[in-house]
């Protein structure tokens, strides 16, 4: 093995897989469903260091060096996605025995889990995805404008630049690509210099950008197969012209159906190693709710971790007597202890916007919110099918696309199929009492949909923050004193 700049952090081992046409190096370690973390250029499977010693208390967790690069082998050819995910698969299945699993990726990483997904629908259980787009996926953004993906797919012109040189290159990349120089620390920075100056290492990192057409030409064939279905959460990069924001979740929502996410604020490119306490968080908030049911090898649970709610379509119940009542008559009027309710992250889109869930009916379609944001903030636009009345509490704001600016103090309206773009005005934090009617609908800038919220996916995210945070929920969807 060659010689390493870390110390491989405990409980994690190093291993190899034969697969015949090429050798995969992989770290792993921990015990329960198994999780596959792939990596992206110019990186190793060295960039999940600080996520998999927290993932692994749950997990099994395989964090892989894909083809050709890091310390797996360098075949001649196969760098295509489409490949790039078989041999994954060919580890995970084959060598080690797995049916199914859950997959975390960066970069590069994502198109190959979105290769391996698409031809294994329903061995991958579900996918986190950070900054990247799928090529192929019927958007023209999907390189967004950066300069090497040409610069990298000319033949043999980037080797013959780099070759000696490839200390200076890798820096290079590394400081403008995150929302600040030092994003990746220099002990990374030392890793992956190493790993990419061994003898056909950057050719082969190369030739996963000469295979972009390919794997375009292979994604369309599979979208035609019809969308994945598992759920999927992506974040890209808030930082501006290095992140791709909202791009990355629009791209994934245009391949897949169960798609949620947002902007990883504070960050650029390299998300996981820019902020991989924050990273561990969202993976657990996403996969731990899911359990082990799925898994053919693990008893699925006894009961649930969170008593369930009231059920709200039983329009009858009897009284001690017998006697029949109608629902209407088992309910009062009831105050609210909105003091007593947690603010918690906005979580998947921004842990700057704070929400604070009120009520949620599930009749109706209405749900109420308390939001808070800092100053300076922009909400994604949105588009609402029902109306929403917005009572201002403390701080300014407006819409982008009006001239008004609302005060405490102040309501505004919003008719039905209204589309708006909310951005809080002067220094002061914004808060506001939110009323919705049926779906808030989070858009891009082209007004693709990213995201769809309601009643019922602000109960579960209210749900999955008690869980997280041990605490007891209470039933906002009661109507009983």
């Amino acid at each position: 093995m060659p010689a390493m700049h870390y110390t491989l952090p405990k409980g994690l081992a190093h291993e190899y897989a034969d697969l015949g046409d090429v050798r995969l190096h992989y770290v792993t370690g921990g015990q329960g469903p198994t999780m596959v973390f792939l990596h992206g250029w110019p990186q190793t499977w060295y960039m999940w260091r600080d996520v998999l010693p927290a993932m692994l208390r749950d997990y099994r967790v395989v964090a892989v060096d894909m083809r050709g690069l890091g310390d797996s082998s360098r075949p001649a050819g196969g760098y295509d996605t489409k490949t790039v995910a078989h041999d994954i698969w060919r580890l995970l299945h084959d060598k080690l025995g797995q049916q199914q699993f859950f997959v975390v990726a960066h970069d590069w990483g994502g198109p190959v889990a979105y290769a391996l997904a698409a031809q294994h629908r329903t061995a991958v259980r579900a996918m986190a995805i950070f900054d990247a787009p799928v090529p192929g996926d019927g958007s023209i953004i999907t390189a967004m404008g950066r300069w090497h993906f040409g610069f990298h797919a000319e033949a043999d012109l980037p080797e013959a630049m780099v070759e000696g040189r490839e200390d200076t290159y890798l820096r290079y990349m590394f400081r403008k690509a995150g929302a600040r120089p030092d994003a990746i620390s220099e002990e990374a920075q030392q890793e992956y210099v190493r790993a990419y100056s061994q003898p056909g290492a950057m050719r082969a990192g190369f030739n996963y950008y000469r295979a972009m057409s390919q794997d375009a030409k292979d994604n369309k064939a599979f979208i035609q197969q019809g969308k994945l279905q598992m759920p999927i959460l992506v974040y890209g990069g808030g930082a501006a012209n290095v992140g791709r924001g909202l791009y990355a979740m629009d791209s994934w929502q245009r391949v897949a159906s169960n798609v949620c996410g947002g902007v990883a604020e504070g960050c650029g490119h390299w998300i996981p190693e820019e902020k991989p306490d924050w990273v561990v968080a969202r993976l657990l908030e996403f996969f731990l709710p899911m359990g082990e049911a799925s898994n053919p090898n693990v008893a699925t649970p006894a009961a649930p971790a969170i008593a369930p709610l009231s059920n709200l379509s039983t329009l009858a119940t009897k009284t001690p007597t017998g006697d029949k009542k109608m629902f209407f008559e088992t309910i009062d009027t009831a105050l609210i202890d909105v003091e007593s309710l947690p603010w918690m992250p906005f979580a998947p889109y921004s842990d700057e916007f704070q929400l604070k869930l009120i009520k949620a009916d599930a009749i109706t379609g209405q749900w109420t919110t308390l939001l808070k944001i800092p100053p300076g903030s922009v909400l994604p636009m949105h588009h609402h099918a029902g109306t929403v009345m917005v009572w201002t509490i403390a701080g300014k704001w407006r819409y982008l696309e009006h001239d008004w600016v609302a005060t405490p103090g102040s309501f505004v309206f919003e008719t039905a199929g209204s589309r708006h773009t909310p951005a809080a005005v002067g220094d002061d934090e914004v808060v506001t009492l939110n009323i919705v009617m049926g779906d808030w609908n989070l858009m891009s800038p082209e007004g693709a949909v990213l995201a769809i919220e309601n009643w019922k996916s602000m109960v579960e995210r209210y749900l999955n923050f008690c869980k997280a945070k041990g605490m007891t929920p209470v039933d906002v969807t009661s109507f009983s004193v």
